[in-house]
């Protein structure tokens, strides 16, 4: 009993986490729905953020819902995870350190026959959150020949996904999968022009946009069994361009005040990610991803302003030893990098990322499916100092626990 109320206090506090507002501190969550999150769970952030041709017996993969019939027939599962990340901006005659700390998301999952698998969870889309304030004087006929003007940009909130997804295994090495998706949240954006000398009017802008919409995804996994315990495996994640039912409003104040709504104006893009794995047993897995996000097709406060987006990502994990008498033989070694581009442009350049990671997933127990602390690092730079914008370096820490537990199994009384 006391172990069924520890899951449901952690499992409150992690929703009132995932839903409470994202924290981030990127000045380029200020285009578009902000950074996009598609990192994966505690394993795939270690290792680069592969998970398209990723199946787990021990942990949750929602990215690619086909993984879910990897699960033990035994196991329940419940993941939840937290993150805290420093960055820092450098611009040409700028320099700005921050911090900020994230629930991250929490999931259940659990077989409903050998072949079915179920998974419920919340996860962030995206998240925004900066401010940031530019300053340069301008000519005036009335301030002594100059006259100062200052800019300023505030953002927050961000849309998290309510997931629920189901897995069935037709054929032995062959899974199928869906993932049902509520998107919801808020994002507001304001900027502001002041002037030094208030006889000037300074104008406000301010869009906010409200969500509650519904949309899907689906996924494919096919393994290919080789000699003494290797494995290949094939995978694919697919999702439609949605509509986002919204209640938008800009906002612009001068002299006197203008608003302009939108309804159904915003979509979520059609995506495509694929991707290749290659295990042995349990001690070796390597895995490369690719995704494809149509953001040139996708309507923004009724425009089609962004660039398609690319994304690659490779990793692998080393097992020593699952069952071994040390504990750090029983240790999960991970590493990977990733290579993405932005879906926004700025002084018509589309921005590059680039992130190296790395991470450990500590068992608290013998066992196949052990109860596992994962720890990932990840260090990465977006954007450049040159044509007048900002280069971001940040460096992130994300701390998750993996609990599975033997829940199904039948009981014998003699």
């Amino acid at each position: 009993m006391k172990r069924y109320i520890l899951y449901i206090c952690v499992c409150v506090c992690s929703v009132m986490g995932v839903t409470a507002q994202h924290n981030t501190s990127s000045p380029y969550t200020r285009y578009g729905y902000g950074n996009i999150t598609d990192g994966g769970f505690g394993q795939a952030r270690a290792m680069g953020g592969i998970v398209y041709g990723v199946r787990s017996k021990q942990y949750t993969n929602p990215y690619n819902p086909a993984s879910y019939t990897a699960i033990d027939s035994l196991t329940f599962r419940l993941e939840t995870g937290v993150s805290f990340q420093v960055s820092q901006q450098k611009g040409m005659d700028m320099k700005h350190t921050d911090s900020n700390g994230n629930f991250e998301f929490v999931s259940f999952q659990f077989p409903i026959k050998k072949w079915v698998a179920f998974s419920l969870g919340l996860i962030p889309y995206s998240m925004v959150g900066y401010d940031i304030q530019q300053s340069d004087t301008i000519a005036s006929t009335i301030s002594a020949g100059r006259l100062g003007r200052t800019y300023q940009y505030e953002g927050s909130g961000g849309i998290t996904q309510l997931y629920a997804g189901l897995a069935f295994r037709p054929f032995k090495n062959l899974s199928v999968g869906g993932n049902f998706l509520f998107n919801f949240g808020t994002i507001e954006h304001e900027s502001r022009s002041v002037f030094s000398d208030k006889t000037y009017y300074g104008t406000t802008m301010t869009r906010s946009i409200k969500v509650k919409d519904v949309s899907g995804n689906f996924g494919v996994q096919g393994t290919v069994p080789m000699k003494n315990e290797h494995e290949l495996t094939l995978g694919a994640t697919f999702q439609m361009k949605s509509k986002m039912t919204s209640e938008a409003s800009q906002t612009i104040i001068t002299t006197d005040t203008t608003v302009l709504d939108f309804d159904n104006n915003f979509d979520i893009p059609m995506y495509i990610g694929v991707g290749l794995s290659y295990s042995y047993s349990d001690k070796f897995l390597f895995g490369f991803d690719y995704k494809r996000e149509c953001w040139s097709d996708a309507v923004f406060f009724g425009e089609k302003i962004f660039s398609d987006r690319n994304k690659f990502a490779l990793g692998g994990q080393f097992l020593p030893n699952m069952n071994g008498r040390r504990y750090f033989q029983r240790v999960a070694y991970r590493l990977g990098a990733n290579f993405s581009e932005s879906y926004y442009t700025v002084n018509g350049e589309q921005l590059h990322s680039f992130a190296l990671t790395t991470g450990w997933g500590f068992p608290l127990k013998k066992g196949l499916n052990p109860t596992v602390i994962n720890v990932a690092f990840e260090y990465g730079h977006n954007g450049s100092v040159s044509n007048g914008m900002i280069r971001e370096q940040y460096f992130k820490f994300t701390l998750n626990a993996t609990i599975n537990e033997r829940w199904f199994v039948k009981r014998k009384l003699n």
